[in-house]
């Protein structure tokens, strides 16, 4: 990812309806195991909110390869502990956290089943993985291009991902339904369309939705609650370790 954009995401993430939206859920579905005194890593936290917004459980750290992102967590996010590493190769030992949370991580790295298995390995027994990632590759449009995301993913596969490493996944559903429709149109603009006419830089950018998206988000949170949702996005896998 580009350092600006790292800037972008640090700007708009106390307030963006989609960074908000995403620290909801990830309390939401982890609540099973955000009990005290938790042990949790962030995998590629970016400026390092998704994390922060956990540390009320324990103790957090932010692993990310660039230095910028670091930098942006360590301004910050002073309570995250910022390391800098890849997620291909995680430099921690066996079973050290209870709680592992990746968003849009495996989207970007390049062996991304390397990246599940060390995820895997990090997890002590009886701990989740979250992982949370773009959806369908039919809805790659150009904020892909502009993040370097390499591939998205539908729920059963990911999900098969996380059983190949061993775990149990006890949650698998899509999520941001209401998006599916205009990413759509994004998508095939963006095949069909002209090519003279350059969108944002990034979806970031898109501030002025959050009055129309925020409340659409409120309620799917509340049906995810109980409910998965066959269409999204975003693809949201939940594993444990035995």
């Amino acid at each position: 990812m580009e350092a600006d954009e790292y800037e972008r995401i640090a700007a708009a993430e106390d307030e963006h309806w989609w960074y908000r939206h995403t620290r909801s859920l990830l309390s939401d579905l982890l609540a099973p195991w955000l009990t005290r005194d938790r042990t949790i890593l962030d995998v590629g936290c970016g400026p390092g909110a998704n994390g922060a917004s956990l540390g009320v459980h324990g103790t957090v750290i932010g692993l990310d390869a660039a230095p910028e992102a670091l930098a942006l967590v360590q301004q910050r996010q002073p309570a995250v502990h910022a390391v800098r590493g890849r997620v291909e190769q995680l430099p921690f030992a066996d079973a050290t956290f209870d709680v592992v949370i990746g968003v849009d991580v495996l989207y970007t790295v390049g062996p991304h089943t390397l990246a599940i298995e060390e995820m895997a390995r990090a997890l002590a027994p009886g701990g989740v993985l979250l992982v949370m990632e773009p959806a369908f590759t039919a809805l790659r449009r150009a904020h892909d291009a502009q993040v370097h995301g390499r591939r998205r993913f539908r729920r059963n596969d990911l999900a098969s991902l996380l059983e190949g490493a061993g775990l149990d996944v006890v949650r698998s559903t899509y999520g941001c339904s209401f998006l599916a429709p205009p990413a759509a149109a994004l998508a095939l603009w963006g095949r069909l369309g002209p090519r003279s006419h350059p969108g944002p830089p990034s979806d970031v950018d898109r501030r002025r939705l959050d009055r129309v998206f925020s409340p659409m988000a409120e309620l799917e949170r509340r049906w995810l609650r109980h409910h998965d949702l066959p269409i999204g996005t975003s693809v949201i896998v939940a594993a444990t370790r035995p």
